[in-house]
């Protein structure tokens, strides 16, 4: 058996901000979450853990499972397999990061995959340590160890941690003030170059953004997200042709981001080059979309008011997020403008799947069934909106003339 190939970043790693988490009392203490789909490698590696002492482990087989676990748990390291469909380790370890709270739980990647571009990538969204199938049970345990031995953080690894929750935050203002502290000791810190780019970019100050931007490239000229945030500065500013050329080499450099090449097909479809955006969706198709991309292409054709286009994607969809359900709505808002009445009952049946007793999905397919004769299904819906929501004017509306035409 070959000895797994291990990796794992100077990172950030201290837990203290955790104020949505600690403000739940009742919430469950996770040593280890553990995601994939191979139930026999996650119990094994759940054996290895509890050999060494651990005794709090929960078994996932999902991303969106593990997005639940998270949200009612306080979860002290993540192990997460790279290749799932719905939601994949990248997707993951990027919503871990994003979510206050949550961003600092120490999180190593398993796959497989030995690409140096993927590589890459995980570390470009921040992991702490990435572990190459097969491995041994002591590989496990190093990888684990080399990243506890970089919890204790140094001043300047504290300010920048600091900076990152202020910027999830919103408090764009400190999160720059946190990165210049460090930027005045080390003006080569990629982190510092980065987070003072994002703080200014969300401020509006684009040149700043820009400035600070070129320098973080210049040290990192492979990082998907630092191009992929000059494109969208560059476009706040005005320079589109500068914002698709920097999108076009960012994804010619990171072939496996599929988010930056959606993006550039999104690029394309509104440029109206519809053959090159195509192109692009063809290649993320072929590489085995998430849910997530499969939404982001599905929601660009929307926006395009194109819903047979879009309903080619989202109906690929395995098990969205919940949050994700209004651009089914969208989707079936729109065929039912165009006439496919089933269609849209369909999406907005889909939409109370997500989120159950929604009143605003009810009453739209509601209208939908009355559009489509179906009188008796239309009263039910809008008699079960109106139990949990007593006060929702249109479903009143809607149901006054069904109830006096059954008198």
């Amino acid at each position: 058996m070959l000895r797994g190939l291990t990796w794992s970043p100077n990172a950030h790693l201290n837990r203290s901000f955790a104020i949505f988490m600690n403000s739940q009392p009742q919430m469950q203490e996770l040593d280890f979450l553990l995601v994939g789909q191979e139930k026999e490698v996650l119990e094994q590696d759940a054996r290895v853990l509890q050999q060494a002492g651990h005794k709090n482990i929960r078994i996932v087989q999902s991303g969106i499972e593990a997005r639940h676990v998270l949200k009612n748990s306080r979860v002290h390291f993540v192990i997460t397999d790279l290749q799932m469909p719905c939601m994949n380790g990248i997707e993951l370890l990027r919503l871990i990061r994003r979510t206050p709270g949550l961003s600092d739980i120490p999180v190593l990647i398993i796959s497989d995959n030995r690409q140096k571009e993927m590589i890459l990538y995980a570390i470009d969204e921040m992991v702490d340590g990435y572990l190459a199938t097969p491995y041994r049970a002591e590989d496990l345990q190093q990888a684990i160890t080399n990243i506890h031995k970089r919890k204790k953080l140094t001043t300047l690894q504290n300010e920048l941690r600091l900076a990152r929750h202020f910027i999830l935050a919103k408090n764009y203002d400190k999160a720059i003030d946190k990165a210049k502290t460090v930027f005045v000791h080390d003006q080569n810190n990629s982190e510092a170059l980065f987070l003072l780019s994002e703080g200014y970019y969300w401020q509006r100050e684009l040149d700043k953004a820009k400035q600070f931007l070129h320098m973080y490239l210049k040290g990192n000229p492979a990082s998907g997200k630092g191009m992929h945030l000059l494109s969208k500065v560059c476009r706040l500013d005005g320079a589109c042709g500068d914002a698709f050329g920097v999108l076009l080499k960012a994804h010619k450099e990171n072939p496996l981001n599929l988010d930056l090449a959606i993006d550039l097909g999104k690029f394309y479809l509104e440029m109206e080059m519809e053959d090159k955006a195509r192109e692009i969706f063809a290649e993320v198709m072929s590489a085995g979309p998430t849910d997530l991309n499969l939404i982001k292409i599905g929601k660009a054709f929307l926006k395009k008011g194109r819903p047979e286009d879009a309903a080619a994607y989202l109906d690929k969809t395995i098990q969205p997020l919940p949050e994700t359900a209004f651009i089914f709505a969208q989707l079936g808002q729109q065929q039912g403008d165009a006439g496919n009445l089933e269609a849209g009952v369909r999406q907005f049946r889909k939409c109370l799947e997500l989120v159950p007793d929604q009143p605003e999905y009810q009453v739209k397919l509601a209208e939908l069934y009355l559009k489509q004769g179906d009188v008796s299904q239309a009263k039910e819906l809008l008699e079960l909106c109106l139990k949990s929501h007593p006060g929702h004017d249109q479903a009143r509306k809607l149901l006054k003339p069904i109830a006096r035409g059954a008198a």
